[in-house]
């Protein structure tokens, strides 16, 4: 048994949850977390160096009493915690957020401010794998793509001189492509709908009919961003500017919807995009014909903004586009990259790709 420094009366501790219940509770429950976090790291730590069997018990509890003091440590120069926070101030948006999760998943595993990325190796790895059992395969897959992305910048940094990842491969599995079939994509163009559910309708067809944007760059557009008929933006995700001409369904649908601050005066309601973009997905699950009892029967229940992305890609290749003309439109690398470095593509080929898509999704026209 290892003491805390922290004391509880009975009534002040539920055995139910393990958890302190008394005054000042988050701040107690934190640092016990803290403690625990220090004690598993300093256990692999010692599996690892192959010290934990050949420890007594009076050898052991020195070694792990060590980690149970409630004051907080200083943060390990050149530490993973420290080299990852780097990281994560040089990121922006959407991509800060995704490494701060990695973070916070790395804290229930060990302690990254006093962990070296010297003792970062394949059987660690596997271990911070399996903590994670309760995420999706290729949820943990990002995880551990973030970590190699922050070891490589450890390494770039000079920092270390390991990268544990040489010899071990991140286990991910194939995403199913969520493409909405033609018949529902006509279907919830044309479906009558009250107002609020028209606008998600709309918001969806617009994200197809401009090539598969995305929520985020929706919502970051302002009048501004319309020059000449065309779209102009960066994408959050890779900072790749877009130019797209914009269709005439495209711009009945923006004209009906103008906004003030924002393009789309759905997003002047919400100061975060993602709040919007959660009524949208749910409203979009909902949208269908009435049936005899006057509710709405779902064109598709599992329907998400990303879907359009997805849709447009393969109904283009459906039409016999060119597969290089595909990955410009949503700005992917195509052909040779060093090449593609000197190419400014034709934007025409773009221009005349969506017009074909949207010709064929919502018309039914090759």
């Amino acid at each position: 048994m290892l003491s805390t420094d922290v004391y509880a009366s009975d009534e002040e501790w539920d055995d139910a949850s393990g958890r302190y219940v008394g005054k000042n509770a988050k701040h107690v429950n934190d640092l016990l977390s803290m403690i625990l976090s220090r004690v598993n790291t300093r256990i692999i730590d010692l599996k690892i160096e192959r010290r934990w069997a050949n420890l007594t018990t009076k050898q052991l509890r020195a070694s792990l009493s060590a980690c149970t003091s409630s004051d907080k440590p200083q943060k390990m120069a050149g530490s993973v915690g420290e080299v990852f926070d780097e990281v994560i101030g040089s990121k922006k948006g959407r991509t800060a957020e995704l490494y701060k999760d990695t973070l916070r998943r790395l804290r229930l595993f060990c302690d990254p401010d006093c962990l070296d990325f010297d003792r970062i190796n394949r059987l660690w790895l596997e271990r911070f794998c399996s903590a994670m059992s309760d995420l999706a395969i290729n949820t943990r897959a990002i995880h551990l793509r973030n970590l190699r992305c922050v070891c490589n910048y450890a390494i770039d940094m000079g920092v270390t001189n390991n990268y544990p990842f040489r010899r071990w491969h991140i286990p991910t599995e194939d995403t199913r492509m969520r493409v909405m079939p033609l018949e529902q994509w006509r279907r919830m163009a044309q479906v009558e709908l009250t107002e609020q559910y028209a606008e998600y309708r709309d918001m969806y067809l617009l994200t197809l009919y401009l090539v598969g944007i995305n929520v985020v760059d929706l919502a970051g557009l302002t009048q501004d961003s319309v020059v000449d008929g065309r779209l102009l933006y960066r994408r959050s995700k890779t900072g790749r500017l877009y130019s797209i001409r914009i269709e005439p369904e495209a711009e009945e649908i923006i004209e009906r919807y103008k906004g003030k601050r924002h393009l789309l005066r759905c997003f002047d309601r919400y100061e975060n995009y993602k709040d919007y973009a959660q009524h949208l997905n749910n409203g979009l699950r909902k949208i269908g014909e009435r049936g005899a009892d006057g509710k709405m029967v779902p064109i598709s229940t599992e329907v998400t903004t990303y879907w359009a992305r997805y849709s447009w890609a393969t109904y283009a290749a459906q039409i016999d586009i060119p597969k290089d003309t595909i990955s410009e439109a949503l700005g992917h690398s195509y052909g040779n990259k060093i090449t593609a470095v000197y190419i400014e593509y034709d934007k025409s080929k773009i221009d005349a790709a969506n017009r074909r898509v949207i010709d064929w999704v919502i018309y039914g026209i090759r």
